[in-house]
């Protein structure tokens, strides 16, 4: 299926690993123009973005400069996915006020605030902004109060914003991964069978999935291809959510 986005301009933020590296992949052989945010010295983008720019999203400061530097590499923007953010280990007793300030900017306060600075460009195009987040968000998580807050924050964010934004033609979706092979889930299993063990206990599918087999319905949900979804979340986690 031609999705229509050869050309497009879009923004990918926490593109240098994992999820959003697969989803700048796969909008990159769609022939989408691609700038990519990363954090560490060390990241690299997909082969074929247009722009690699290094910044730390928890901190307020550096926010409006990615969508600001994007525009100037891309001539434009066409479509935000907001996908900084990482799994924050803590509970009610023990997440002290610093890990809350810490998290909450990362995991929600980024997402909204590059939203909000891209939203005079996507104007231009009625575009769209597509998030990042997670079944945590409808399912939360065990020790990760401030990720399961940041999360469902954001889907909250985003069904307003669709809301608010629609009328202009501009779409606003979330996509919510399960458990998906990453950076992060190595740190959280002592070994594959450790891995394979909580996959068959907990996910019907038996497996942890692929960022490979997320990113296809992330291009889909921004691209010219979806004109009437809007205010939705996407669940991709190999039928892991208990939810109906």
């Amino acid at each position: 299926m031609d999705l229509g986005l050869a050309g497009w301009r879009v923004l990918v933020t926490g593109a240098t690993s994992g999820i959003g590296y697969a989803i700048a992949e796969e909008l990159i052989a769609e022939g989408a123009r691609v700038a990519c945010v990363g954090y560490r010295p060390d990241s690299q983008a997909p082969a074929g973005a247009e722009a690699l720019l290094r910044a730390d999203l928890s901190d307020p400061d550096q926010q409006q400069g990615v969508v600001d530097d994007a525009v100037t590499a891309l001539g434009g923007l066409d479509a935000l996915i907001s996908n900084a953010g990482q799994g924050i280990d803590g509970t009610v007793e023990n997440a002290d006020e610093r890990l809350w300030r810490w998290g909450m900017e990362l995991d929600l306060h980024s997402g909204v605030r590059i939203a909000r600075a891209a939203l005079p460009h996507l104007r231009e195009r009625t575009g769209r902004i597509l998030f990042v987040t997670a079944l945590s968000a409808s399912e939360p998580r065990e020790n990760h109060i401030v990720s399961n807050a940041a999360k469902a924050g954001t889907e909250a964010v985003a069904k307003s914003l669709s809301r608010e934004v629609g009328p202009e033609g501009i779409l606003v979706n979330c996509i919510a991964p399960g458990r998906v092979k990453s950076n992060q889930t190595k740190k959280r299993f002592a070994d594959d069978a450790a891995r394979d063990a909580y996959a068959a206990a907990n996910i019907p599918l038996q497996r942890f999935g692929e960022a490979s087999e997320l990113a296809p319905f992330a291009a889909l949900l921004i691209s010219p291809r979806n004109g009437y979804v809007t205010g939705q979340r996407l669940v991709v986690d190999g039928g892991m959510s208990k939810a109906l």
